[in-house]
């Protein structure tokens, strides 16, 4: 990223409306990709959160591998708890179920944890593909790249690929790594 830009400047000679590039924000990408011609569509995979008095509770982010939850502290004396992958309309409410899910999953492990004194429940929409691999490349339209659909990996793999997509962009060569994440799959 030079001068605030994250996009390289176009190449000596070429016209910077026709080839700079942009990208759709991940939360309309389903409504977008049908305009781009992207072949592969993505749909809402819906993550669950709340957070609880921080007493009883890991004080360190912590995942709980078998029962699918990710323990956060906040500061503040609260920890977010999470997990859940529900694949539904993003609009839709939140679902109590969910929430129970979520608790029953983690009370055998976080014992002292207050769990009727937890706010903030959220739910949150997550792009995810059919095949479940992200969508990074080119698209249809010849300005406009994507590097989304990574489900709930997108803290941990968005930046590596974004660097990936960067690059290609940049020197016009796609690492072989990219080939099976191309958007028109």
């Amino acid at each position: 990223m030079s001068g605030g830009r994250a996009w390289p400047s176009p190449p000596p000679g070429a016209n910077s409306a026709r080839t700079s590039p942009s990208w759709p924000p991940a939360p309309g990408w389903t409504r977008w990709s049908a305009r781009s011609g992207s072949g592969c569509r993505s749909r809402p995979g819906r993550g669950y959160s709340f957070s609880v008095p921080a007493e009883g509770a890991p004080t360190r982010p912590t995942y709980l591998a078998a029962q699918k939850v990710v323990c956060t502290p906040l500061g503040g004396g609260r920890v977010r708890i999470a997990g859940m992958m529900e694949l539904a309309p993003a609009d839709r409410p939140v679902d109590p179920r969910r929430i129970q899910a979520i608790i029953a999953a983690a009370r055998p492990l976080l014992r002292g944890i207050d769990w009727e004194a937890r706010t903030d429940t959220w739910v949150g929409a997550r792009p995810c593909t059919p095949d479940g691999l992200p969508l990074i490349g080119p698209t249809g339209s010849p300005r406009v790249y994507v590097n989304c659909g990574h489900g709930m990996w997108g803290v941990a793999l968005g930046p590596l690929s974004g660097r990936l997509l960067a690059d290609a962009i940049a020197t016009g060569t796609s690492p072989a790594e990219l080939a099976p994440l191309h958007p028109l799959r």
